[in-house]
């Protein structure tokens, strides 16, 4: 299996060579080099919290996600949509966790739009 949380199970079907070539670059770059660090920012990621100060967010701010995505799932950005003042969401109906390879097109789209 091929990084689940990365990837939308349609992505991984449709495109399993794609996939397992990133996988294997986010392996031998990010994670072979020092696992030590990759598992501290890991943890790290996992006990930090700012949800209490969303809303001092003072810029506008662009939150996309995909419907497939299982490591932060669309509800996660929901979320952060309520709590930012002046910010935009956009749900991919397509697309996990690595959007800009999986919708490349529509992900640069929203991002060109957005800082128009």
């Amino acid at each position: 299996m091929v990084m689940p949380w990365l990837f939308s199970k349609i992505f991984r079907k449709q495109y399993p060579e794609k996939a397992k070539h990133i996988k294997e670059n986010l392996t031998k770059h990010y994670l072979t080099r020092n696992s030590t660090a990759f598992e501290r920012q890991l943890n790290a990621n996992i006990k930090h919290d700012t949800r209490g100060r969303l809303h001092q967010i003072k810029i506008p701010t662009l939150i996309l996600t995909g419907r497939d995505d299982e490591l932060t799932p669309p509800i996660m950005a929901e979320e952060l949509h309520s709590e930012i003042p002046d910010s935009k969401l956009r749900i991919f109906d397509q697309g996990g966790h690595g959007l800009y390879w999986e919708v490349p097109e529509l992900f640069n789209e929203s991002v060109i739009n957005f800082i128009k």
